[in-house]
């Protein structure tokens, strides 16, 4: 069906982009975690949503920068805030308050706050009590969503009036358009933010290929020349897509190591080692330079490694599985 050392190539090519993908979203989701990215782009996201233009961030770039996110604060027992009150506070701030919101924060009081999703329906709970203001004895007045939504700033309040009034001024009907109308917000806000992770994750992506030295020509290459080292290849990559039920057995710093040093120990053109000059040339050069002809093809190597992993491991591990899944069938090429 297939030819054997081709398609065992590939299967090796696709385990070595899983192995180094592990640690492109090793750094990734430490570099996250480190500067707090989700929640810095989730504020953003909040304030350009519900905030008039003086106070959310100006900008008409689809990648807008991801400042400070506010503190963690000590929030009130009565949950209603009275819009425009003082002193000023904006409507995302607000929201953030809010003990709905409140509660999902991880950070501790007077940190950034840690905030990186909001359900749509608790963001509609939340927004809507604010919107409800209070009689004297503390009891909301449902009759009052009207008027607190006319002090709203002009586009936010244009669209919820449009809801509010489709709603035929149901306090539910209202609240179920609000959470459709946020979910479809961040649908819009999330493009923006994925392609800001995908330039990013290209760019530790080139970082693991040229640290490590990770050239897919010439790990091809050598998967297709040398038929010892691409049987320990393929045979490592078989104990992997059989062994583990998924990326998530493998995101420990533990488990990614000792994947790493698998697959340096199988012999491939991978990490700096030196290797002897070509023709006249007798002194020593790292491997993959040892002339221009080859450097090219190094650095080559390096840039679709680098687009290679910034797709991620699952991707690489998926189509892994499917293809020892091929490789192991009858008349697959394992015969």
């Amino acid at each position: 069906m297939f030819d054997n050392s081709i398609f065992d190539v590939v299967i090796g090519l696709l385990f070595v982009f899983f192995v180094f993908s592990l640690v492109v979203s090793g750094i990734n989701e430490g570099v996250r975690k480190l500067l707090n990215t989700r929640s810095k782009a989730l504020w953003v996201a909040v304030q350009r949503i519900l905030d008039e233009s003086d106070s959310a961030p100006q900008t008409t770039s689809l990648s807008p920068a991801l400042g400070p996110v506010p503190d963690r604060t000590d929030v009130s027992s009565n949950p209603r805030t009275v819009v425009g009150s003082e002193p000023a506070e904006s409507l995302a701030r607000q929201l953030y308050d809010h003990p709905v919101i409140a509660r999902l924060d991880t950070a501790r009081l007077g940190r950034p706050t840690r905030i990186n999703d909001i359900p749509p329906r608790e963001f509609a709970r939340a927004l809507v009590d604010i919107l409800t203001p209070d009689d004297p004895d503390g009891n909301p007045l449902w009759d009052g969503i009207e008027e607190r939504i006319r002090e709203l700033p002009g586009p936010l309040r244009t669209q919820f009036q449009l809801l509010y009034r489709e709603a035929d001024g149901d306090v539910l009907r209202f609240r179920l358009a609000v959470e459709t109308w946020f979910d479809s917000s961040m649908e819009r806000v999330s493009s923006w933010y994925r392609s800001r992770t995908r330039i990013v994750m290209v760019l530790y992506g080139l970082a693991v290929a040229v640290f490590f030295n990770v050239s897919a020509i010439g790990v091809t290459t050598e998967l297709y020349r040398n038929d010892v080292v691409r049987d320990t290849v393929v045979s490592l990559a078989e104990t992997n897509a059989t062994g583990l039920g998924g990326i998530e057995d493998c995101t420990t710093r533990t488990c990614v190591e000792a994947e790493v040093s698998s697959v340096l120990d199988t012999g491939l053109p991978i990490w700096w080692r030196t290797c002897p000059g070509i023709g006249t040339d007798s002194g020593d050069h790292w491997c993959g330079f040892e002339d221009f002809g080859s450097s090219l093809a190094t650095v080559a190597g390096w840039l679709i490694t680098a687009a290679a992993l910034s797709i991620g491991a699952s991707f690489w591990f998926g189509l892994l599985k499917r293809a020892v899944r091929i490789r192991s069938q009858p008349g697959g090429s394992s015969g």
